[in-house]
C-alpha cells in the first residue's frame, strides 16, 4: 500500500467547537495548506505581515505532506496580508474571544487515498476496518508527533536529567533527511565547531538565537530557553507522548490474548494491535490511562505499570519537575481506544499513479476521529498485514 503519494492523498480539516463572533479579542482566519509545515509557515508569515510569531494561535499541528485546513488567530490589532500564495491561502473568517490554543478543536475530518493496494487484499482489508469501526483502534500518539525526535533521542530526556549542553546539541545538530539544505550546512557546521560556538556567524534565526545566548551567558540553560517556547513544549510532549504509547502496550499485553495481537513499527519504535476484542476484555481495558507528569494521581494499576517504564527508562517520576528549564510535563488523561465515526471506504478504483499493475487498485476512505487522534493509526490498523 502507498500513502501520500500525491499532497492531495491525505486531506484534513479541523471540526471547531467555537463561536464566531462579529468582534472580539482576536482575529479568525481559516489558513488552507498544501505541503507545507505548520511552524515553518507561522514563521513566514510572522516575518511578512511583522507579527511576532508568539502571537499567531492555533488548534492543532497539521501534517505536512497533505492538504489541511485549520483555524489561525492573531490579536485583533494586527493584520495578515499575506494571504494567497502557490501553496497556501488564509481567508478572514470572524473574531474570537481569545488566542486559540492546541487542543481548542472538537475533532478533525479526513480524506484519505490509500493507492497500490492488492485486489486479492481488499477482502481482508475490508475485515479490518470492520473491526476498526467495532472495536475501535489503540489510541496511541503516531509518528506525527515525535518531529522533534532525531535518530531517536528525546531532547526532553536530557532535559529531565539536565544534561543542557546534550539538549541544546541535539537541537543545534541533528536533522533529519528532509532538512532544509542551507539548515542542514550550518547544523554540521555547528557541530564541527561545538567548542567554538561564539566564532560562528549562523544566519538562521532560531539557531543564532541559542548559540548568541550561550555565547553571552555561557549558560546551557540559559540557551536552552532561547528555543521558542511552543518548540520546547514539542519536545517535552513527544517524550512524555512517548512513555504513554509504552504504558499502553502493557496495558494490551497484559489484557489481550496474545494471538491477536500483532506489531507494527512507528517512527521511534513499534505499536501494538489487535485483531479483535472479546467481551470480557473490552470490559477490562480501562477507559482512561493518565499522561506522566510530576504531579499526576494514578492509580494502583497505573502506578505498577508506569514505575516498570520509569525503571527501564532510568528515571524517575521526581525528575519530572523541569520548571527551571521554562516548561512543564502536563498532568492529564487521554482515551486508551478511539473510535473512526461517519467512516465510508469506497469500492477499489483505477489507481491512476500506479496503472501498470492491472492486479492493483486504490481506495478512498473518509472518517472523522475526536481530537488528538491519528488518522495514520487507522491506516495502520485496516492495511497491515
Amino acid at each position: 500500500m502507498k500513502l501520500r503519494q500525491l499532497p492531495e492523498d491525505f486531506k484534513v480539516e479541523e471540526i471547531n467547537n467555537f463561536d464566531i463572533l462579529s468582534k472580539g479579542d482576536c482575529k479568525l482566519y481559516l489558513l488552507e495548506k498544501r505541503s507545507l509545515e505548520t511552524f515553518s509557515l507561522l514563521r513566514y508569515l510572522s516575518s511578512k505581515n511583522k507579527i511576532p510569531f508568539s502571537e499567531f494561535g492555533i488548534a492543532g499541528l497539521k501534517d505536512k505532506h497533505a492538504v489541511t485546513k485549520q483555524y489561525l488567530t492573531i490579536p485583533s490589532k494586527y493584520d495578515i496580508n499575506t494571504i494567497c500564495e502557490k501553496n497556501f491561502a488564509i481567508s478572514f473568517l470572524g473574531y474570537i474571544d481569545k488566542k486559540l490554543k492546541l487542543g481548542d478543536l472538537a475533532g478533525n475530518k479526513f480524506e484519505i487515498a490509500a493507492r497500490d493496494i492488492k485486489k486479492t487484499d481488499l477482502d481482508a482489508i475490508k475485515q479490518r476496518a470492520e473491526s476498526a469501526i467495532n472495536f475501535g483502534i489503540p489510541n496511541y500518539f503516531d509518528s506525527q508527533r515525535f518531529g522533534s525526535v532525531i535518530h531517536n533521542n528525546f531532547i526532553a530526556k536530557h532535559i529531565i536529567k539536565k544534561g543542557y549542553e546534550l539538549a541544546v546539541k541535539t537541537y543545534l545538530t541533528l536533522y533529519p533527511k528532509s532538512e532544509n539544505k542551507r539548515i542542514k550546512e550550518e547544523k554540521r557546521l555547528i557541530l564541527k565547531n561545538w567548542n567554538a560556538l561564539p566564532t560562528l556567524q549562523i544566519k538562521t534565526k532560531f539557531l543564532a538565537d541559542v548559540i548568541n545566548e550561550y555565547s553571552k551567558s555561557k549558560s546551557w540553560l540559559n540557551a536552552y530557553k532561547k528555543i521558542n517556547p511552543s518548540i520546547r513544549q514539542i519536545i517535552v510532549s513527544a517524550y512524555q507522548s512517548y512513555l504513554w504509547n509504552e504504558c499502553i502496550k502493557e496495558v494490551l499485553m497484559q489484557t489481550i490474548d496474545k494471538k491477536r495481537l500483532y506489531s507494527v513499527k512507528y517512527k521511534v519504535g513499534s505499536l501494538l494491535f489487535y485483531s479483535s476484542l472479546s467481551e470480557d476484555e473490552i470490559i477490562r481495558i480501562p477507559k482512561t490511562f493518565k499522561i506522566i507528569g510530576e504531579n499526576m494521581k494514578a492509580s494502583k494499576y497505573e502506578s505498577g505499570i508506569i514505575d516498570k517504564l520509569l525503571k527501564k527508562e532510568n528515571i524517575s517520576l521526581a525528575d519530572f519537575d523541569i520548571r527551571e528549564s521554562g516548561n512543564f510535563f502536563a498532568d492529564y488523561e487521554r482515551e486508551i481506544l478511539a473510535k473512526p465515526s461517519n467512516f465510508n471506504m469506497s469500492e477499489p478504483l483505477t489507481d491512476e499513479l500506479n496503472s501498470k499493475n492491472k492486479n492493483k487498485c486504490k481506495v478512498l476512505l473518509s472518517f472523522s476521529l475526536p481530537k488528538g487522534s491519528y488518522a495514520t493509526l487507522i491506516i495502520k490498523r485496516i492495511f497491515s498485514k
